[in-house]
This record gives structure tokens, C-alpha cells and sequence, in this order.
């Protein structure tokens, strides 16, 4: 059985929505949307009584809630918070290093849906890229070990779906949002670029509304 994503668009194009024992990474560069899309995921778990965790390496829980707040569907998320849902700020710096990161996150209890937001913050106080790219192996592992599926958010620049330091390799999916600037008003898309387990349309821009009642896929956009 698969996880719903709370788009029912984007499940119904995934089939079902997302394969359990999965790392997505969602991609994209600044005001794309990312944690706000993140947040419907986890809302969707928190409906359906699953225990869920967001952790945080840039905004601190107020901030993340605020930011829930001005969106209808995603304003009852606060209520959860320590019951089903947990939300974690950690400081990244001299005390806690990628591989410091690693161990807190391993000794997480099993949990069904997780967010860890962003990755760039492991790349900056990795001890180097190689070190970055052998640590993120080794956290995907973990993350397969305690979470039934997680969204790691990335930020990106230009076209890029990852930092360029093998994100996109060592996930299993691939989310990137996205500005389309074909009309007067830029539009955020999403599009699949990978997704193992999963029959899709790869690589298909959807749509992503965002505005003050909720968040939404709707039909794909035709270049």
C-alpha cells in the first residue's frame, strides 16, 4: 500500500501516491514552495493518526508555524504538535557536525512520515564534499531504518534538480518545483524526474497553487 502525498493529482499520477521505505528529495530553487509542499505531506500523515517529524536546519518551530498558519488546510497543524507530531530545530555549527547529525538521527524511534529541511546546511559543515557524499549514504540508510518515507528538501540554483553533490543519485525520488515564466505571471510547477517502484510520466510539468485556503497539483502544463 502506498503513502498519499495530499495532492490527490499528484496521487493519481504516482498511482497511488509513494512507495513506503523511500527518501524523496524535493528540489527547487528559493519561494518555489518547498517546505509549505513538505508540510501538506506531513498533514496528510497527521490525519491519518501516523506519527510525523519535521527537523528543521533554518527555521526554528514558531517559524515553521507561522508559516503553516497562513494557509487554511495547513492551520491545524499547530494542535499536533506533540502528539502526533513532532518538530525539531537543529542548530548545525562546531557541536553538531554532519556526522553528529547522523547519530541523532539514528537514534530517532520508527516514525512514518519525516522532513528534514534542507541538506544544504549538511553540505556546508560536512568536513568536505567527499565526506558530504559518503555521510548522506550513510543518513539515507538510517532514514530507511526509522521513517516509512522522508522528504529531504534541497535548495537549488539555475536548472539543477540537486546541489550537484549526488543527492539526485542516492534518492529514490525526485520532486523538483519550479518557476514557468510563459506567461505574464510566473507559475510554480512540479515535475517527477525519478521515483523507483513507480510507473510515471517523467520530467511532465503539473501545476502548484498555492494560496490562503491550501496547496494544490492540478493539470499538467504543455510547453
Amino acid at each position: 500500500m502506498k503513502m498519499k502525498t495530499g495532492f490527490v493529482k499528484l496521487d493519481k499520477v504516482l498511482d497511488g501516491g509513494l512507495p513506503k521505505n523511500t527518501n524523496i528529495l524535493v528540489s527547487g530553487g528559493p519561494g518555489t514552495g518547498k517546505t509549505l509542499f513538505s508540510m501538506k505531506f506531513l498533514a496528510e500523515g497527521i490525519e491519518a493518526k501516523e506519527k510525523c517529524c519535521y527537523v528543521s536546519l533554518s527555521e526554528n518551530k514558531e517559524e515553521l508555524l507561522r508559516a503553516a498558519s497562513n494557509i487554511t488546510s495547513l492551520g491545524k497543524i499547530k494542535e499536533h504538535v506533540g502528539e502526533n507530531l513532532a518538530i525539531e530545530h537543529i542548530t548545525m555549527g562546531e557541536n553538531i557536525t554532519m556526522k553528529k547529525f547522523n547519530e541523532i538521527i539514528s537514534s530517532y524511534p520508527e516514525i512514518d512520515r519525516l522532513v528534514i529541511d534542507n541538506i544544504n546546511k549538511l553540505l556546508i559543515f560536512a568536513e568536505s564534499k567527499r565526506a558530504y557524499r559518503i555521510h548522506l549514504s550513510e543518513l539515507l540508510k538510517h532514514l530507511k531504518d526509522i521513517s516509512k518515507c522522508t522528504f529531504l528538501i534541497c535548495e537549488t540554483e539555475g536548472d539543477g534538480i540537486d546541489t550537484g553533490n549526488g543527492e539526485a543519485f542516492e534518492c529514490d525520488g525526485i520532486m523538483h518545483l519550479s518557476f514557468l515564466e510563459l506567461e505574464e505571471k510566473p507559475m510554480r510547477t512540479l515535475q517527477i524526474h525519478k521515483l523507483r517502484y513507480t510507473a510515471f510520466e517523467p520530467k511532465v510539468p503539473h501545476e502548484f497553487i498555492i494560496n490562503n485556503k491550501d496547496l494544490k497539483i492540478t493539470g499538467t502544463k504543455i510547453i
